[in-house]
């Protein structure tokens, strides 16, 4: 009885094994072809520049665009974030 048991285990375990398996393999050839259409996509997109970010002299920690205030003391934001 406890060799059935132990049977029925093993062929349970490959057979969740081997579906996991299977699962993956469509799943990668599924982010493939999403990978080439949306380079297609990107090619042709045109692309905005990004906007630098600034922060403030005494808070580096705020950071927003250029000539913004600080919500802390009220300066504005010159110091370029690299």
């Amino acid at each position: 009885m406890k060799n059935f048991i132990f049977l029925m285990l093993t062929v349970l375990s490959l057979t969740a094994c081997n579906s996991k398996g299977s699962k993956t393999e469509s799943t990668d050839q599924t982010e493939t072809t999403t990978e080439t259409s949306t380079n297609a996509v990107d090619t042709t997109a045109v692309k905005e520049p990004v906007a630098e970010l600034y922060s403030c002299p005494m808070h580096p920690e705020v950071k927003g665009e250029k000539d913004s205030e600080c919500p802390k003391c009220g300066m504005k934001l010159t110091e370029p974030v690299k």
